[in-house]
């Protein structure tokens, strides 16, 4: 592990462990009071646990990765998911029974009981990657054109070369004229390896890659070199033509005004179909007035799970889904897989299937 990188993480896992064991000290003494239990020294000790659990296993994954560490990691960012739902429980019946008598104990396996059962429907839900068809009419588009969008897949601890695998078997059932991946192919909670995304060589598509934020943490070298290794195209910044089509690739940045400057130093045809690969659903209005016809992006997972969907929408107003203006498009895709907890509700992780026809004159 390169030592420019220890100090951030260092810290980032410093602060964090803050939150997290302030997270957890709510929520199990909440509980502890809910169900009456007295004795809080075992509480204590299993918040001192869980709390150090997951930035300890984030530090040994970076460092070097085995069979334990990562099944530390996977049980402690599943607890910080379900530590979520019940800090929302627990308020939300807080607050019903200021209006409505509930015995204590009562509201306590209530809580558990409705966690226990969201929890486990939010790690079936994100199991599985679901297919999505969207059709798309652009102008001057000479055929009918399918591609396949992959997006925010953070193959890292959690998903790992097994996913991959399952998402390469349903590209290759589906079978579109190419692949296009639009950041956070990556997750940075582990090293990234030459053969790490080796199952994308089975594919005779062509494939093409723009980077995200997540792909940078495991280093963007290793991650391009991967990439190289696996016969992915990376568009950093650059363009391609394909099937007529003007594929650009904006690399991942969080700068002001960053998008509509890239675009003009690329080359390209405004008056040919175009679609721009760009991790982050912003600047759309840049990418319009630049003559792109329909930007891919990802970032939000479409906020995983509630009630983040709220909290991301007030950062990305295009939180998922299709966006329309007058005849140009945006796609926010939900994500193929998950960060984090490997949890998803009111969310789905998906495979994008995008059918480009040509628009009516």
């Amino acid at each position: 592990m390169e030592k420019s990188r220890i100090l951030p993480l260092a810290v980032f896992a410093t602060f964090f462990s803050l939150g997290f064991l302030a997270l957890n000290y709510f929520v199990l003494i909440s509980l502890a009071w809910f169900l009456g239990i007295i004795n809080l020294n075992y509480i204590y000790a299993f918040v001192g646990l869980v709390s150090i659990s997951l930035p300890a296993s984030m530090l040994l994954e970076q460092k070097s990765s085995s069979a334990f560490s990562r099944a530390i990691y996977m049980l402690s960012t599943t607890w910080m998911g379900i530590s979520l739902y019940f800090l929302w429980a627990i308020i939300v019946v807080g607050i019903l029974m200021i209006f409505v008598n509930i015995p204590l104990e009562l509201a306590g396996i209530i809580i558990i009981a409705f966690v226990a059962l969201i929890s486990v429907y939010s790690l079936i839900n994100a199991y599985h990657a679901h297919e999505k068809n969207i059709e798309i009419p652009i102008k001057n588009l000479n055929s009918a054109v399918t591609f396949v969008q992959l997006s925010d897949i953070h193959i890292g601890s959690v998903r790992n070369s097994g996913f991959l695998k399952r998402v390469v078997t349903k590209i290759k059932e589906i079978n579109p004229d190419a692949v296009l991946i639009t950041g956070d192919l990556a997750d940075g909670s582990t090293a990234i390896y030459k053969n790490t995304f080796y199952p994308f060589k089975e594919l005779k598509m062509p494939i093409f890659f723009t980077p995200g934020n997540h792909d940078s943490y495991s280093g963007i070298e290793n991650v391009f070199n991967a990439l190289k290794y696996a016969d992915v195209h990376v568009l950093h910044n650059e363009l391609i033509e394909f099937h007529g089509i003007q594929i650009i690739g904006a690399a991942y940045s969080m700068q002001r005004n960053y998008l509509g400057s890239v675009l003009r130093q690329i080359d390209f045809d405004q008056e040919k179909p175009s679609i721009l690969m760009y991790h982050l659903p912003s600047e759309w209005d840049a990418a319009r007035e630049n003559g792109i016809d329909l930007q891919l992006s990802g970032h939000t997972h479409n906020g995983q799970f509630y009630p983040f969907n709220l909290i991301v929408k007030l950062f990305f107003p295009y939180l998922g889904g299709l966006y329309k203006k007058e005849k140009d498009h945006l796609y926010v895709s939900s994500g193929t897989g998950t960060w984090g907890p490997p949890m998803r509700l009111g969310s789905r992780n998906e495979i994008t299937i995008i059918n480009l026809i040509p628009e009516n004159p």
